[in-house]
């Protein structure tokens, strides 16, 4: 009886694992392709970048891309390339199907920049796809419809030769997708930039991108490297930017065809610094890439000519041997893997050093062929001294403001720069504190407790901020141009330009649009006009500073009138290497007196150091 029991319960304990325990199912089609789509697709920039794509690999030479809402609602990519064949389309909507790829052996090869035959069905998956294309020699456009993996035919449609996808509600079917999106604006900001990269890639196509409507930028077909160079970072970077390898030789790829390591481009003056990696523009046989090796080399060529934090400007364009990479590491196609990793990355570091040193962009430590005579410094009144060092903090606050860097102007010494005119009538505050200037960047003041030495671009950096925010609260910020002024903006500017305007018409910029990718200023900043910057530096500076917040996805916008101010500060103040006037180093120091926290610029870097008597003393072993 035991062991019937014993049996019994045997089978029932069997019976509920079996009932309980999961069994395994082979998933339906469209949810493997949802699932693919999360790797492939991300957010509407991946659509775009996909399609682009596919266009450039059917020898496309015009792109137009549409969207609304930031490519939530609609992104649309028409091309003029070969298109494809009717009977092709319905497959081509389908998983892991491409015209690119025949054996396995293509894969140590890859040539193309599509090559996987998934971003067609990943898209269908998860959004509402039209495809319609018309060969050369077609009568019309055959189209299909696709979404929730299945596709069917649709009705001929009448376009020009080329292809034409429409993407609808994207992550429609994957709400939960959609909610970790950022702002249309964000996102937009990211199609741009990925539009770009391909752009600076292919000089030879046409790229048009349209938002709502509104133009945002067109860069015609058939520009040489240097022209699109232009194009895509604006004529004022451009002409900061140094050639490296003949330009852009190695952009078609066909160097590393023939199996030779070959790199060219144009990299930046280390004063063209921004504020994160998103200006370093890699691309490997006309492909963009992310890759660390190639970032650690640039960054490493710039190591000690750069302020420690910031990024170069570069846009390099690497030719190897498709097979030595590995293009198949990451379904997003920007990751790659070099067989030798090392020699990539000593090609890219000594390309841009030789560049820099070539061009005279690196300074030298030692004079050529002659020994450089220390300064001497001119000793002065130590009573006067006694003077200024007895009065308090306070007391040196009560001391006039004195104008400073409100003109600038060349005199006739070399490297020597009025950046400074002090204001007739300046009432006199006694004697003066001893003041010098070192490296043409530093100011060394003798006061009774010590040395203090300040980086003028810092403390001047400061004093304009204040200056700016004072003239804000008191309403007399804004100052009107006689002959308003038309400024040229980059493409990632002038998609910035939207959210921004409002923010500028509060520090003092009246900007109103004045045709594609070009504004009418009609004031500036009280003082700008006399600072010797020109507008569209000033203004291409400050609509940067919205791109990048924009990209990186920053959604408090509240503060941006603040960080505007602060960058605005930092293009009038004098810069590092600018020899100043004694006068005009007194006026700094005067006005330092007067600020508030003048230990640090806007930005947060330090402006000053001290150093006590005691200190010194000690380090010289005097006590």
């Amino acid at each position: 009886m035991h062991e019937g029991r014993a049996r019994g319960g045997t089978n029932r304990g069997a019976s509920v694992i079996a009932a309980v325990l999961p069994r395994i199912r082979k998933l339906p089609e469209h949810v493997v392709n949802q699932i693919a789509a999360g790797e492939v697709i991300e957010r509407p920039a991946s659509v775009v970048k996909e399609l682009v794509e596919n266009a450039l690999d059917a020898a496309a030479s015009a792109v137009e891309v549409d969207l609304e809402e930031g490519g939530l609602r609609l992104v649309q990519v028409a091309d003029n390339g070969l298109g494809i064949h009717a009977d092709d389309l319905l497959l081509a909507v389908t998983s892991h199907a491409t015209s690119k790829l025949a054996a396995s052996e293509d894969l140590a090869r890859i040539t193309t920049l599509g090559f996987r035959g998934e971003a067609l069905a990943s898209i269908a998956s998860i959004a509402e796809l039209e495809l319609v294309s018309r060969p050369p020699g077609a009568a019309c456009g055959e189209s299909v419809a696709a979404r929730d993996g299945s596709a069917a035919r649709a009705a001929p449609a009448m376009i020009p030769h080329g292809t034409r996808v429409r993407v609808r509600n994207l992550f429609a079917s994957v709400p939960a997708r959609r909610r970790f999106l950022r702002s249309a604006r964000a996102e937009l900001a990211r199609v741009s930039a990925v539009l770009q990269h391909l752009a600076l890639a292919m000089p030879a196509a046409g790229f048009t991108l349209r938002h709502e409507g509104r133009t945002l930028f067109r860069f015609p077909a058939g520009q040489s490297a240097a022209e699109r160079l232009r194009e895509v970072l604006g004529t004022e970077c451009a002409e900061r930017m140094i050639e490296i390898g003949g330009g852009a030789a190695a952009q078609s790829g066909l160097a590393g065809e023939r199996g030779e390591a070959h790199i060219a481009g144009w990299v930046g003056r280390p004063d063209l610094a921004k504020a994160n990696g998103a200006s370093i523009h890699a691309f490997l046989n006309g492909r963009f890439i992310s890759d660390r090796t190639v970032l650690h080399a640039v960054r490493e060529a710039y190591r000690g000519f750069q302020i420690p934090g910031k990024y170069p400007v570069a846009a390099l364009f690497l030719a190897l041997d498709p097979a030595a990479v590995d293009v198949n590491v990451h379904p997003t196609k920007l990751e790659v893997r070099f067989r030798d990793q090392s020699a990539v990355h000593s090609l890219v570091f000594r390309a841009v050093r030789a560049a820099l040193e070539g061009a005279g962009a690196v300074p030298s430590l030692f004079a050529a062929g002659a020994a450089v005579a220390p300064r001497t410094m001119e000793r002065g009144d130590a009573e006067g001294r006694g003077a200024w060092h007895g009065r308090s903090r306070a007391e040196r606050a009560e001391i006039p403001p004195a104008a400073f860097a409100r003109n600038a102007g060349v005199v006739a010494e070399a490297r020597t720069v009025l950046v400074a005119e002090r204001l007739a009538g300046i009432e006199s505050c006694g004697a003066e504190p001893r003041v010098f200037q070192v490296n043409d960047s530093y100011l060394v003041v003798e006061e009774a407790a010590g040395l203090t030495i300040i980086d003028q671009h810092a403390l001047h950096e400061k004093v304009i901020y204040e200056e700016l925010r004072a003239a804000r609260e008191s309403a007399t910020l804004r100052q009107p141009l006689l002959v308003p002024e038309t400024v040229r903006l980059t493409p990632g500017q002038w998609s910035a330009l939207a959210e921004a305007q409002p923010h500028l018409a509060e520090i003092g910029f009246d900007v109103e649009e004045f045709g594609a990718q070009t504004v009418l200023v009609r004031a500036l900043p009280s003082g700008c006009s006399g600072d010797g910057v020109p507008i569209a530096e000033l203004l291409g500076a400050l609509l940067d500073h919205a791109a990048e917040r924009a990209e990186s996805g920053a959604e408090a916008r509240a503060d941006l009138r603040e960080p505007l101010l602060a960058t605005l500060a930092c293009k009038r103040a004098v810069k590092a290497g600018q020899r100043l006037l004694p006068a005009a180093q007194l006026d700094l120091v005067r006005a330092r007196a007067r600020a508030f926290h003048p230990q640090n610029c806007p930005h947060g870097r330090p402006a000053e150091l001290f150093i006590s008597w005691q200190e010194l003393e000690r380090r010289f072993d005097r006590k």
